[in-house]
């Protein structure tokens, strides 16, 4: 009735604690700032491990979760301008306490160590901060940040769970234990000096000391690899006439696209004074890459039972590594990539291929996403390199030619081994059960 409080669920659009007087736009920029900075340090830090971390599975995991919290910082970046804070603050340190413990955590040795920062100190003390956030202001005032964090907490939540089944299965023995329990108190107590992320709750007061960190973090150019899968140098093409074994060269091929994603780690960490733009960006094409090998990866296991039924190319790891990240970027966005975008053959072709010849419903969905995921690369290459290179236009098409010729001469040091002699694949589905592509012809 008029004039009384109304206790109905939707009052208030809905939103909780709208008559409290929550946390002031000051205290949640603060708080905003110092969660956007652990996030955007979850990228880097995540990123720079996918090198050296042999097993395939947490390879996959730390390139998704390395993205996502790119995201997350770039979303929170994004709302901190609203909350009166300029930009220039916004890409700032907030506190270089917080700067040591995370810079420290970056020089985690080994997987055991890494997934000991992330699940034991890192990622907890991340999501408590997001539930108090979200406790303690007026969800009506701040309503934005509400909405963001609600997206964010669900994405942390699943990330803290899968990286917890990761250390269960990787830190194993008593030894491994006993190392990922030191590193994890090491880290805890430094984070407890910092104040915490959330900051302002420092049991100690003075500067926190780097140890390992004392020395700049160098991404490793040598990628470390379980024994999930074999490897040959590099496959004898195979023409489209030979479906089965063209398929089989496909599904191979999207299997190899991990050392390029591994490859990009070095243009995200060894690049400075770009745009943080420019790290969202090369952040989303590593993780592209490695979902493109995790395409090779499933469709393996529908098609013949086994995701190792066919083995890694190597040839790339000889040559990505030895380039300097503009080089190594240049060769991909404008040589390799670009290249991919003519037709035939290209993209498009690999995805008719599968559509109409192998008529195979999961490879015509990779591939199909596999193209696009390529246009947009293409575009995010000549967007970022127009901005990064200093000279123009023929002399970026110049230091591309150069890193596709070095690409060439190392592809031809060995001979190249034919397809594996791999079981039948399923019976052929009929076309009108394949998918098919809504996209507008190039």
């Amino acid at each position: 009735m008029r004039g009384k409080p109304m206790d109905a669920p939707y009052q208030f659009a809905g939103l909780q604690r709208a008559k409290e007087p929550g946390l002031s736009v000051e205290e949640c920029a603060r708080r905003i700032h110092r969660i956007a900075y652990v996030e955007e340090r979850l990228m880097f830090l995540q990123a720079a491990h996918i090198v050296t971390t042999p097993q395939r599975d947490l390879k996959g995991l730390l390139s998704r979760l390395q993205y996502e919290d790119g995201l997350h910082s770039d979303l929170l970046k994004n709302r901190l301008t609203e909350l009166r804070v300029s930009r220039s603050k916004v890409l700032g340190v907030p506190d270089e306490r917080l700067k040591v413990v995370l810079d420290e955590a970056m020089h985690s040795d080994g997987s055991v160590e890494l997934l000991a920062a992330l699940v034991k100190v890192i990622k907890p003390a991340l999501l408590e901060v997001y539930c108090d956030y979200l406790r303690q202001t007026n969800g009506l005032a701040d309503y934005e940040s509400v909405r963001l964090m609600r997206t964010i907490v669900a994405e942390e939540d699943q990330a803290l769970c899968l990286l917890e089944a990761a250390y269960g299965d990787i830190v194993r023995s008593a030894e491994e234990e006993e190392s990922a329990g030191a590193w994890a108190a090491k880290l805890g107590r430094m984070l407890e000096e910092a104040g915490g992320i959330a900051g302002g709750a420092a049991k100690q007061a003075g500067s926190i000391q780097a140890v390992r960190s004392r020395r700049p973090y160098k991404v490793g150019r040598r990628p470390k690899r379980d024994d999930t899968f074999s490897s040959v140098w590099d496959f004898i093409h195979v023409d489209e006439d030979r479906v089965p074994e063209r398929l089989a060269q496909m599904i191979a091929t999207r299997l190899g696209e991990i050392t390029i994603a591994e490859a990009l780690a070095i243009v995200l960490l060894e690049v400075e004074g770009q745009p943080w733009s420019f790290y969202v960006a090369i952040s989303r094409h590593m993780w592209d890459e490695m979902r493109h090998s995790l395409f090779g990866e499933a469709a393996a296991e529908q098609v013949y039972g086994d995701r190792a039924a066919l083995p890694l190319r190597d040839f790339e790891i000889e040559y990505l590594f030895e380039m300097t990240p503009l080089e190594l970027y240049a060769m991909l966005g404008i040589g390799v990539e670009a290249a991919l975008m003519k037709y035939p053959p290209g993209k498009r072709a690999e995805y008719e291929f599968c559509r109409d010849q192998a008529r195979h419903p999961l490879m015509t969905t990779f591939q199909d996403f596999d193209w696009a995921d390529e246009v947009e690369h293409v575009q995010i290459a000549r967007r970022q390199l127009k901005e990064w290179f200093a000279g123009g236009s023929e002399e970026l098409a110049e230091l591309s030619e150069r890193g596709m010729q070095f690409r060439a001469r190392t592809r031809k040091l060995h001979p190249p081994s034919p397809m594996p002699n791999l079981p039948s694949r399923p019976e052929r589905v009929s076309p009108q059960d394949s998918c098919t592509s809504n996209m507008d012809e190039e």
